[in-house]
């Protein structure tokens, strides 16, 4: 643009020679570097936090009383150390891994603790030895398929097996 606007000044100055004489500026060129491909590397890093794994509390079965009808009476007890909060899905999930694996029942009761265990499964037990068990006594199945949940579960209600 520069070198345009000094050829048209030249052309454009009258002299008295019959000679022109047309000069040209050096315009600075402008140079625009390239994006640089310029890499930065970092050192990948792992972060391990501990993942505490949720695990169906461990049980057995601590006394099985064969039945008259279509099934039999069963107290589970569950390891009270296998589990550090237990909710009333885990009770119902208890229950049908129990009906699954070791048919024919029909009853179920579930406890936390020997004691309850002897108390539950005892057809004698006094109405004071149940009351003393009353927040280890957790739930019971009852005709194959009623689950009442019992203790600190019974704002639960009841639930339907197989539904």
């Amino acid at each position: 643009m520069v070198v345009g606007i000094v050829v048209f000044v030249a052309a454009c100055t009258s002299s008295p020679s019959a000679e022109t004489t047309t000069t040209t500026a050096q315009v600075p060129l402008t140079t625009v570097a390239a994006d640089s491909t310029a890499t930065t590397t970092s050192q990948p890093t792992t972060t391990t936090a501990a993942h505490e794994e949720l695990t169906p509390p461990r049980y057995r079965i601590v006394e099985r009383i064969e039945g008259e009808g279509p099934g039999d009476t069963v107290v589970v007890l569950l390891d009270p150390t296998s589990y550090d909060s237990l909710t009333d899905i885990d009770l119902f999930d208890v229950i049908a891994e129990v009906v699954e694996l070791f048919p024919p029942i029909s009853v179920i009761h579930i406890v936390d603790d020997p004691e309850a265990a002897n108390v539950v499964a005892n057809p004698d037990a006094s109405n004071a030895e149940i009351q003393a068990i009353q927040m280890n006594y957790l739930a019971r199945l009852d005709n194959g398929f009623k689950i009442t949940y019992l203790g600190p579960f019974a704002s639960s209600g009841t639930a339907v097996l197989g539904s």
